[in-house]
């Protein structure tokens, strides 16, 4: 079951849009299946002169707004700026689930709103809400976030959260389809306004863009300074925040445009904000020039050595944490992805929510963690004449290691019961490999054998030819 909660100003609005026929007339025998007092059924408009989908909505908004009324808070016209106080949450369930009754779907709205701190069943002096069904796969709940005992205004604590630890509750006992629980490992996804202006400028949204290249000039970077170094070379604006003794704090990125859209690096992903760049960098080995074997036999070595304890760990044998090695490894893959690009790219951005741990800080990389954010790094610089570098094989071999390490942490994130973790994991694998495949060099036909043997003939008539003159 997927929870949606947005907030608005209008409660008749949002009861006008639920009970009528939807923007693309997707609403079916729109129905109020439960509301605050119990009534529940006993608010479903009359129909008007208009038809099936023309409700006389007048009784039930009127009653939904009174607290607010009352508290003098807008219930109509221009919203004012801010969150407002309408508490708008959609459930869905997947397309394989059962059909839920309607009684069913009002014990599932109660159960959500207690979650979410709302409503309870012994708070009698709670706000207003009702629920409403339009389809068979999902309800949506109206609140207005004012308490009728006090008229005071209030927010739920933690909504989110408690509504993501009831649906999986309501998951067990209703024989639903599990879904993970949220543990804020997911980059923040750009918002309704950044897609549609992306859309019309024909370019990819900014806040995907700009959590790649700080990914990757983190990476590339060994502190604040080359960070900042590296994302303004690239064409960005960058804008380092330093406390008084001029240490840095924060930092905020734009595009460049007439008018920039600044995003501080908490809000492109969890672990790009600053203090935990530090963090990662602090945790390098130390660097070195001389790398015998060449940067890819070298990482792609470390990576076995790294799959072998993850395959260790599993085995119940933690020769280091592979929650630190899992993050190490996105390092590598996005450096990896800024390298070549393709469908490494790609990958770079699945294993994105795979290499995170949840509701950590960056977790210890061990040696194995540490050496490999070095290798990272050294994948960055500027092409050098590596010995294998030159060798399409050892590309091949480092993306057949790195695969094989993907696949072994998304069978430990498996067992560990993140499946966001697992599935972000798994779809890097698929990617890595399939690029190791198309990487794989091609042999050539082979020559035809009267072809060499024709060529030996003439190259001993030519030597006895020689011999005789």
């Amino acid at each position: 079951m997927i929870t949606k909660v947005t907030h608005g100003w209008r409660p008749g609005g949002l009861v006008a849009y639920l009970m009528g026929p939807g923007t693309v007339e997707e609403h079916v025998r729109p129905r109020v299946i439960a509301s605050w007092d119990g009534l529940d059924e006993g608010w479903q408009p009359d129909t008007g002169p208009g038809g099936a989908l023309d409700f006389q909505l007048g009784r039930l908004i009127g009653a939904l707004q009174v607290p607010a009324t009352r508290a003098g808070l807008p219930v109509s016209g221009q919203a004012p700026p801010g969150r407002g106080y309408v508490w708008h949450c959609s459930a869905r369930l997947s397309a394989t689930d059962r059909t839920l009754s309607d009684e069913e779907w009002a014990g599932v709205a109660r159960r959500l709103l207690d979650g979410a701190g709302i409503a309870t069943t012994e708070d009698l002096g709670g706000p207003r809400w009702i629920a409403v069904r339009h389809a068979d796969d999902h309800i949506h709940v109206a609140a207005v976030l004012v308490r009728e005992d006090t008229g005071r205004r209030f927010w739920p604590h933690h909504d989110y959260r408690g509504l993501r630890c009831t649906a999986r509750e309501l998951e067990s006992e209703l024989g639903l389809t599990p879904t993970a629980l949220a543990d804020r490992t997911a980059a923040r996804r750009p918002q309704r306004a950044e897609l549609e202006l992306a859309a019309r400028q024909g370019v990819e949204p900014a806040r995907t863009e700009l959590a790649r290249v700080v990914r990757e000039a983190a990476v590339a970077a060994t502190d604040p300074g080359g960070f900042v170094d590296l994302l303004r070379g690239r064409g960005y604006l960058v804008e380092l925040r330093r406390l008084p003794s001029g240490d840095p704090i924060g930092y905020k990125i734009a595009r460049r445009a007439t008018t920039p859209i600044w995003f501080g690096g908490g809000k492109l992903a969890p672990d790009l904000s600053m203090p935990k760049l530090i963090t990662r960098w602090g945790q390098r080995g130390d660097a070195t020039e001389r790398l015998d074997a060449g940067v890819l036999a070298e990482t792609r070595q470390t990576l076995e050595r790294a799959e072998r304890i993850l395959r260790g760990a599993r085995q119940g044998i933690a020769a280091e944490n592979p929650d630190g090695i899992a993050h190490a490894v996105g390092d590598v893959v996005a450096a990896l992805g800024a390298r070549y690009g393709g469908a490494l790219g790609e990958a770079a951005s699945c294993y994105d929510g795979a290499a995170r741990a949840p509701y950590e800080p960056v977790p210890d990389v061990g040696s194995v963690g540490s050496e490999l954010r070095t290798l990272a790094g050294y994948l960055l610089r500027p092409r050098r004449r590596h010995r294998d570098d030159l060798d399409a094989l050892s590309t091949v071999a480092l993306l057949v290691a790195l695969a094989a390490l993907v696949q072994q942490i998304a069978q430990w994130r498996a067992e560990q019961g993140k499946r966001h973790q697992a599935t972000a994991a798994r779809d890097a694998q698929r990617l890595i490999r399939c690029t190791a495949e198309e990487r794989r060099p091609r042999r050539g036909p082979p020559r035809p054998r009267y072809a060499r043997e024709v060529a030996v003939d003439h190259s001993r008539r030519e030597n006895a030819v020689a011999a005789i003159t």
